[in-house]
């Protein structure tokens, strides 16, 4: 009878089931899978962002051998190399979260089926211990035909419940064995990232240490000294090239005028003022420098801020300055902001005093971190520091 086929099916399938231990987790949230794949398109995205402008850089460093070019290229190299690296911390850490979310479910799912387990070797005993033909003695104790078929109809019942615990405990089983191989793989995936990122530490450490290497150069040999100068020249006349066409997107503001606030404006970060507005005897190279603004010694990722109300001009990278925003206030002043490692405001945006518009760093800088700054007047610059509050 089918009651007793499947009685006999149910207690072959538990000796092989009991016969298997291990548990383990799997990927379960779709959240963190797309999480992953984000992730691994960024790192394609990244590559080739990295090939294209090492074709770039390569092409510019051979014309001329410039040396500002040249910085612009080690300077390419570590933003390269912090971006990388923060691509493998940031991976690093939405594994470790999943991790996490996988051991605190898998913990949970071993408990569960622990438990299943337990019920399903108690029921399967007492099948044992009765035997198979235990339906058959209940099945024909009944007393007239109708409580035979409740009988029967009672049995298969029952039959088919343990049957189907029996493919419920197998299916998760199967699932938690699948969830072991997932979870190793992650904790695997964990170790490699953490590795890979220490590498890339490495590496950024090494881009900053051959940036120093080339500064030190430049000051070493006078002739790189005369050419960087020089250079410098060259670039100083480009924003002021820059700046003169940017005179004509200069639009009176209503309200207040960035002049009426003079002596009491707030500088764009807090650091050491490195050198003085105007011609200075400039001791490492020997000579004397032109200083259209100042240098802000800042650390690397510190906030900029707008020093007035105004709209941005001009952002973008511009040899000898970095990573530059030019903002217009009114119609006869800028305020430049250079050696950015990040720019966070786009052309044509309006700003309010105080407004982030770029992080510090040192792009095209010979001075370390800093962040340079400059206010101009119908396009000529003006000694900058009377313009703030002093302390």
């Amino acid at each position: 009878m089918r009651h007793v086929f499947l009685f006999f099916m149910c207690f072959v399938l538990v000796l092989l089931f009991f016969a298997s231990t291990g548990f383990a987790s799997k990927k379960s949230t779709k959240e963190i899978n797309a999480l992953l794949d984000d992730e691994k398109k960024e790192l394609i995205i990244l590559k080739k962002k990295i090939a294209d402008q090492d074709k770039l850089i390569s092409s510019v460093g051979k014309k001329e051998g410039q040396l500002l070019r040249n910085l612009r290229r080690v300077d390419n190299q570590i933003k390269l190399k912090a971006r990388e690296l923060k691509v493998y911390q940031w991976n690093f850490l939405i594994n470790k979260k999943k991790l996490a979310k996988l051991e605190k479910k898998f913990k949970a799912k071993s408990k569960n089926l622990i438990t299943q387990k337990k019920l399903l070797g108690k029921r399967f005993r007492q099948i044992y211990k009765e035997g198979p033909v235990f339906p058959l003695k209940i099945i024909f104790s009944s007393n007239n035909a109708s409580e035979f078929l409740q009988h029967i109809k009672y049995m298969e019942l029952i039959a088919q419940h343990d049957v189907n615990l029996m493919y419920d405990y197998k299916s998760q089983l199967d699932a938690m064995k699948a969830e072991k191989k997932s979870l190793l793989a992650v904790r695997s995936k964990l170790v490699r990232l953490e590795k890979n990122a220490l590498s890339k530490r490495l590496e950024f450490k090494n881009s900053r240490k051959n940036k120093k290497r080339f500064l030190k150069k430049i000051l070493k040999k006078k002739k790189f000294r005369i050419q960087t100068l020089k250079e410098l020249k060259n670039a100083s006349s480009n924003l002021n090239d820059l700046i003169t066409k940017l005179l004509s997107k200069l639009v009176s503001g209503e309200g207040l005028d960035i002049l009426d606030k003079r002596g009491r404006l707030h500088l764009p970060v807090k650091g050491k003022i490195l050198n003085k507005f105007g011609r200075q005897k400039d001791k490492q190279y020997d000579s004397f420098i032109v200083h259209n603004g100042i240098n802000i010694k800042a650390q690397t990722g510190t906030l900029v801020r707008s020093i007035f109300n105004g709209k941005v001009l001009y952002t973008g990278e511009l040899e000898g300055y970095g990573n530059l925003v030019i903002i217009g206030h009114g119609k006869d002043y800028h305020s430049l902001y250079g050696h950015l490692d990040k720019i966070k405001v786009e052309p044509n945006q309006v700003v309010q005093i105080g407004d982030i518009v770029g992080l510090t760093g040192e792009s095209g800088s010979l001075v370390g971190e800093t962040l340079y700054l400059e206010i101009r007047e119908k396009g000529k610059p003006v000694e900058p520091l009377s313009w703030f509050k002093s302390g």
